[in-house]
């Protein structure tokens, strides 16, 4: 009688530990049923978690480069060059940020994520122009092209949330 119980018990086990894993994990397409996961959609959910992660770590350089391009003008060499060396930093760090190698579907989204990151690049190599020489072209130059960076990153945003799977726990409680 023991024996029976603890195997039931053992049964019941197995199959409600799967269900509750796939309850919290399972993506759900915009009918709510649940999608399956074949290493295709692995991959693509690898890509746009990885993708996330990037755009957030580009946006942080962003909000460095527009702190200092919005910020006061240097009166003085030594100010401008800390400015500058913070600018330097914000495009070294730019420059390690790869975008990560995305599913040959994605290419739109690959080719707005290298808009962003180069957009950015620009601005910095124009803050630095304008700390090196004064130039106030240089200047509204780099203040444009972290605009539209900034744009550029919006759409790669929404383009990764638009392109997730919802959990199904999220869409079933609604």
């Amino acid at each position: 009688m023991r024996v029976r119980l603890v195997v039931l018990a053992l049964i019941l086990i197995l199959f409600i530990i799967p269900l509750g894993v796939g309850y919290a994990t399972a993506p759900c397409d915009s009918f709510g049923e649940p999608v399956v996961l074949s290493p295709y959609r692995l991959r693509q959910q690898r890509f746009l978690k990885d993708a996330g992660r990037w755009a957030e770590d580009v946006r942080q350089v962003g909000e460095t480069l527009h702190t200092v391009a919005h910020g006061p003008q240097p009166q003085s060499t030594s100010a401008a060059f800390r400015l500058a060396e913070q600018v330097g930093q914000a495009a070294s760090r730019l420059n390690t940020l790869l975008p990560p190698e995305a599913p040959v579907e994605y290419s739109l989204l690959t080719l707005t994520m290298d808009q962003a990151r180069d957009t950015y690049a620009y601005a910095a190599e124009q803050l630095l122009v304008f700390y090196g020489n004064n130039d106030p072209q240089a200047l509204a130059e780099a203040q444009e092209s972290l605009r539209l960076a900034a744009l550029a990153l919006e759409d790669v945003q929404a383009g990764i949330i638009e392109l997730t799977y919802p959990l199904c726990r999220e869409v079933w409680r609604e």
